[in-house]
């Protein structure tokens, strides 16, 4: 009995534990099943009692909210009228220009070889000199040329001496022969004498020319003014006129430079009749640049058309006094094509294009907007130039163009335009034409 009071005793704790939470869980789950069916059956007494009491709100209060409200109406009703930035359509002379991609080359490129074979036995020169023309290079070992110019000279001597007691035999002979003391025989042995004594002469003397001319060979000089580029040789080297290759170095004008370019033959029209004309100037800008480093004259066309890529090849020189070009530089040539006089010009974000073409927003005087077909003729950078469609003074819209519609009223501000005169560029571009 004694064991069955403990045994009671100690497993009855947890069951009282257990029920006591129930009676917890239910104590707080009534109040609140009970007032979620409170509000969800009278919901008008809890917005009621949610309500502020407005009798308490000052009546100053009140009046400022309506102010307030009012204002913001007022505003509400300003905004629906948008506001656009405007700019005008000008009448000027717009330049007509080609723009293609060239290449730098030099006038004059000399590659020096040597002309007699030797040994250099001194060098003035160094990779990337400037030289002018006459300046020495390299002098060759001499000493052989010399001392055959020295042998020549001798035997030139002997025979100018010997020329001398041949023309005194033949004076002898012909002595003898006026009194009729020697035969004829004599005075023509002797004038054979003096000829070809006079032959060895000349041969000496030319062969002494010949070994000056060797002689010359020794000093290698520049031809030209220029840029040295790469020198191959140096002091102590045998050098051969069979050599290959590139020579002892290479010699490149540097001013003036020349600028070659392609256009398609299309253009070659109009490019004959503006050299024709006047001069042609040519502008250089560095590829990404919009600076314009030299300016030179468009003297060549080519002789015929390159039938494969039905492009012609045009050159201008360029005087690069100051250096600024280099021999095989890649740059952007523009050529001045012809002048659209009096063009009617607007900014090009002021046209739009739409299913019939290419429009602008013309603003009337009454703030009006009108969409307006127009025809391009070309483009120049940001600058749209109109064959037809508006004239100069209209007011065409340049900003805010996303929101109007056909017969809109706005609101405008003066866009802010750039005084640079525009140039055009592709020529014969398609004008593209909107259907009114």
């Amino acid at each position: 009995m004694a064991r069955r009071g403990i045994s009671a005793g100690v497993f009855g704790v947890p069951q009282r534990r257990e029920n006591g939470m129930k009676r917890i869980g239910l104590v707080i789950a009534v109040p609140v099943i009970v007032g979620v069916g409170y509000f969800l059956a009278y919901p008008e007494l809890s917005l009621r009692a949610s309500a502020p009491d407005t009798a308490a709100v000052p009546s100053a209060f009140l009046s400022a909210g309506n102010s307030t409200m009012a204002a913001a109406g007022k505003r509400r009703k300003a905004s629906a009228v948008p506001l656009v930035a405007v700019a005008e359509a000008k009448s000027e002379d717009v330049p007509i220009t080609k723009t293609v991609v060239g290449t730098i080359e030099p006038v004059d490129t000399v590659a020096i070889r040597p002309q007699i074979d030797g040994v250099v036995v001194a060098d003035n020169v160094t990779d990337g000199q400037m030289v002018k023309a006459g300046d020495v290079l390299f002098r060759l070992d001499d000493r052989a040329i010399r001392a055959m110019i020295d042998r020549d000279q001798a035997q030139l001597t002997k025979d100018q001496a010997s020329l001398v007691a041949a023309n005194l035999d033949l004076a002898g002979a012909q002595d003898l022969e006026k009194r009729h003391v020697d035969t004829n025989q004599q005075v023509y042995q002797s004038e054979a004498a003096v000829k070809v004594l006079e032959s060895s002469i000349a041969m000496d003397k030319a062969q002494i020319e010949a070994d000056q001319v060797q002689l010359s060979y020794m000093t290698i000089s520049a031809p030209i003014d220029g840029r040295v580029g790469v020198v191959s040789t140096s002091i102590g080297n045998l050098v051969r006129t069979a050599d290959t290759g590139s020579g002892l170095l290479t010699i490149t004008r540097t001013v003036p430079l020349r600028v070659s370019f392609t256009v398609a033959e299309s253009d070659l029209p109009a490019l004959r009749k503006v050299v024709a004309e006047h001069p042609t100037a040519v502008q250089i800008k560095l590829p990404g640049s919009s600076d314009t480093i030299a300016t030179g004259t468009l003297n060549f066309i080519d002789s015929s058309v390159d039938t494969a890529s039905g492009t012609i090849v045009l050159k201008a020189d360029v005087a690069n006094t100051d250096g600024a070009l280099w021999p095989g530089q890649y740059v952007t040539a523009i050529v001045d094509m012809s002048v659209h006089k009096d063009a009617t010009t607007v900014p090009l974000i002021a046209v739009q294009q739409g299913n019939d073409g290419s429009f602008v927003f013309l603003v009337h005087a009454d703030k009006t907007v009108a969409m307006q077909p127009v025809t391009l003729a070309t483009t120049v950078g940001d600058i749209a130039v109109i064959a037809s469609g508006i004239k100069p003074g209209d007011q065409v819209v340049v900003d805010g163009q996303l929101h109007l519609q056909d017969g809109a009223t706005v609101q405008t501000t003066e866009a802010q335009t750039s005084d640079t005169p525009p140039v055009a560029e592709n020529v014969g571009a398609a004008s593209v034409e909107a259907s009114k």
